[in-house]
């Protein structure tokens, strides 16, 4: 550790007090609607882009992810299969177990995959 002193921000000095009150009372007031139109025009011709979202997107109740290997081709062919659907990967996958629990029979899954996906 070094023996130097640091300089002063001059918080403490008696010289120049700093009256919090005062500092508190400088609020500027928020702008207008007009006035942030207007900034926001200023910063887009200056190449600032916007952070705000444009538009929130529905959560997704597809949130549990399993994975698997498979044959080659076999991902490309289940893509297509959804595509000519017109519906998203995930949603085909859930056809796809429902088609097997319905060709086997298997009554007691068919119950808990309705459930699931009520």
């Amino acid at each position: 550790m070094s023996n130097q002193q640091r300089t002063s921000l001059g918080l403490n000095d008696d010289e120049t007090p700093i009256d919090i009150e005062q500092v508190a009372g400088m609020l500027r007031p928020a702008p207008t609607s007009a006035q942030q139109k207007s900034i926001i025009k200023a910063g887009e011709t200056q190449g600032f882009v916007s952070r705000v979202a444009k538009k929130r997107r529905q959560v997704s109740p597809y949130q549990a992810q399993f994975g698997g290997k498979c044959r080659e081709g076999m991902k490309t062919l289940f893509q297509e299969v959804a595509e000519r659907l017109n519906i998203y990967d995930t949603q085909a996958l859930e056809l796809a177990i429902c088609a097997l629990i319905e060709k086997n029979g298997f009554d007691d899954l068919l119950k808990k995959y309705q459930k699931l996906t009520k």
